[in-house]
């Protein structure tokens, strides 16, 4: 009757689903072993929340193991559907990574009935990797509530544990009322469902979460520390220590290509772009449980490697012609480590600092295709951990400025009586927005053509050529097409579109009670210079009038001169990145829709009487 009343109750139309119970209970004896029971027990509503909330899936390695499992399926009445077993779980042991004996133990299930709910019981043996212990994070989706979510963990008396929570009102309660071990506990209750609102923070910031860890570990035979970020790096440090070593071929090599150099900065370019030339990317999750490089000598001799090998390669290499560097341990999903917790399992990324006089380098080993020193989207303007002798340091790497992530076009539009048109198209993108213009520069010439027509909107259009080139973290465009209609001819009348780019913007529903404050990831400036030529024998009848619009989080500008032979447009965009507060969502969908039809605007040119 659960499932019922639910349906009854909640607006089906938004809510997928209901976790009644979700129970995280960790039973840890020592250093190198936790025995972890789960239970989840959920009400779908509706197919959409059938189609991934049904299924089971469970990660394991031979460190850890699934030592038991069962289901139990149940309908609105709570009559038995279906009892799911262990036999019935398939093991899928394909992995994106290398080398490595992880697989996942998984069962596709799909409902017959809705509302159905769903029982999850399973146990995992851990031992070796208890760096960190599992998180409690009830809430993983979108428009799915929770009733209730526990979290236990006992561990010894004598271990320390650092915790730290997010979006959770309630405190971690600690018993240490046994003689011989301590009961860790957080418990949370009737959690709404969380909306996906357009322009909010991504998912992983908004959820109820804690981490929980030992502030002293041992780690696949290693020993560390994780009460300060120090005490990380020292560990860190310690499993880099030693694997820095080049067979004396590589070394003379490296001299001869940069002993004539007379700057740091110019052999740190030679030998990002050796690197590039010389290994390509592959994830590796070996050493250590996957947090220790290869060594350089084996990246070498293999020509791959994945983040940290390739890293630590660069590393090796830059130290061999006498140029320091630092590894960097840093995460591509979290902007932020969660605060005071100075713990492991939040980083997933290795890049290379090098600190230069003037300057401070910061190399995506995996991808030398980038211009040295670009800090790409993943990483930019996150949290890390510098690793050096002395231990780690908490940094944060530079963010581009919003108006740096430019797109500046020039067009030129030769219009035709018939509405045809000839357009040249020249683009510059830089940051950012060259971010989005990289595949362009791998595409053939077919696949170039394929893609022109998103960028540049004009009907019935036969490409006649298309140039890219990039310089640095920009990428030129420069492309000459025909419209066999780029204008609608009604009688006398052309109608032309006034921006043949920026087309197909969205626009959200300006919809009431927001929860959430504006998110806005990504500034940029978008700057547009359009020139029209008149056909012979017509006259401009309409045109749009300028337009200038300020908000907080934006800026545009539009302005039109005219002449008897040209129109001249130009466009100006600034959108800011940043957190605005959520009273203002209205005038955000406002100001996109005010753009998206400025950009969508006709002028109207009629043909002069003879």
């Amino acid at each position: 009757m659960i499932g019922l009343l639910i349906t009854m109750m909640l607006p089906i139309n938004a809510q997928k689903a209901v976790i009644e119970e979700s129970v995280t209970d960790i039973v840890c004896d020592g250093p190198t072993h936790a025995i972890t029971h789960y239970k989840e027990v959920v009400t779908i509503l509706n197919p959409q929340g059938g189609a991934s909330l049904a299924n089971f899936a469970c990660s394991c390695s031979d460190k850890d193991k699934l030592t038991s499992f069962k289901g139990l399926v149940t309908d609105a009445n709570g009559r038995v559907i279906r009892k799911l077993k262990e036999s019935e779980l398939q093991k899928n042991e394909i992995s994106p990574y290398l080398a490595v004996d992880d697989y996942t133990m998984y069962l596709d299930y799909a409902p017959p009935v809705y509302p159905v709910t769903i029982t999850y019981e399973w146990t995992i043996d851990s031992r070796d990797d208890l760096i960190t212990f599992p998180r409690f994070c009830p809430q993983t989706s979108y428009d799915v509530s929770v009733k209730k979510a526990s979290y236990r963990l006992k561990v010894p008396k004598s271990m320390t544990i650092l915790h730290a929570q997010q979006n959770i009102p309630s405190e971690v309660n600690i018993d240490k009322s046994a003689k011989y071990t301590q009961l860790l506990t957080l418990e949370v209750n009737d959690l709404p469902m969380l909306e996906n609102e357009p322009y909010s923070r991504p998912l992983r910031e908004k959820v109820p979460m804690a981490r929980f860890a030992p502030a002293d570990f041992t780690y696949y035979g290693t020993q560390g520390s994780q009460r300060s970020w120090k005490d990380l790096g020292l560990w860190q440090y310690s499993l880099i220590q030693g694997l820095d070593v080049l067979p004396e071929n590589v070394r003379q090599q490296l001299h001869q290509l940069t002993d004539t150099m007379k700057t740091d900065r110019e052999k740190v370019e030679a030998l990002y772009r050796h690197l590039g030339k010389t290994t390509r990317y592959v994830a590796i999750l070996l050493g250590i449980g996957g947090m220790k490089p290869a060594t350089a000598t084996s990246v070498y001799k293999s020509g791959f490697g994945d983040c940290k090998g390739l890293t630590n390669y660069m590393r090796a290499m830059l130290k061999e012609v006498g140029i320091a560097s630092n590894y960097i341990l840093i995460s591509t999903t979290n902007r932020r480590f969660m605060k005071d917790y100075t713990c492991a399992g939040q980083m997933n990324h290795a890049i290379l600092q090098v600190p230069l006089p003037n300057d401070t380098l910061w190399l995506e080993c995996t991808n030398p295709q980038l211009p040295m020193g670009y800090v790409h989207e993943d990483i930019a303007g996150h949290d890390a951990i510098e690793i050096t002798e002395q231990g780690g340091r908490l940094v944060r790497l530079p963010l581009y400025a919003d108006s740096t992530n430019l797109m500046r076009s020039t067009v030129n539009i030769h219009l035709s009586q018939d509405g045809t048109a000839d357009l040249k198209v020249s683009q510059e993108t830089f940051n950012r927005q060259y971010e989005d213009r990289i595949p362009l520069t791998k595409m053939n010439e077919k696949d170039r053509q394929k893609i022109l027509p998103r960028i540049v909107y004009a009907p019935l259009t036969e490409i006649n050529r298309i140039d890219i080139s990039e310089n640095g973290a920009r990428i030129s465009m420069d492309t000459e097409i025909k419209s066999q209609k780029y204008a609608n001819q009604t009688g006398q009348r052309l109608f032309v579109p006034i921006c043949p780019l920026h087309h197909g913007y969205s626009v959200p529903n300006d919809t009431a009670g927001r929860q959430e404050d504006i998110w806005l990831e990504l500034g940029y400036q978008d700057e547009d210079d359009i020139t029209l030529t008149i056909p012979e024998g017509y006259a401009i009848e309409a045109c749009p009038k300028d337009i200038n619009i300020e908000q907080p989080f934006a800026s545009f500008s539009f302005s039109i001169k005219k002449n008897d032979k040209t129109i001249h447009v130009k466009n100006h965009l600034l959108m800011k990145s940043g957190t605005f507060d959520k009273s203002l969502f209205p005038q955000l969908t406002e100001f996109l829709q005010s753009i998206s039809n400025i950009y969508n605007q006709k002028i109207i040119l009629k043909k002069l009487s003879l």
